[in-house]
């Protein structure tokens, strides 16, 4: 039973340096990398959006022309 209980506490001190490792070398590069992919799809977002509002704009516009024609 020493044997199962000897494995059981190395089993957690292994893990509990993996989660240190993951924490403090994997997540903050994850973090950063997933930062700067939210900002650059928000800016693609927000191009679109005055694109869309550009052309409903532009038929707005046209059509306000169309009925005072």
């Amino acid at each position: 039973m020493d044997k199962f209980e000897e494995i059981g506490q190395r089993l957690d001190k292994e893990l509990a340096r993996l989660r240190k490792y993951v924490e403090e070398e994997v997540a903050p590069g994850t973090e950063k990398r997933t930062a700067r992919f939210l900002r650059e799809v928000s800016e693609l977002l927000t191009d679109a959006a005055k694109k869309l509002e550009a052309r409903n704009t532009a038929r707005e516009t046209g059509s306000a022309k169309d009925a005072h024609s």
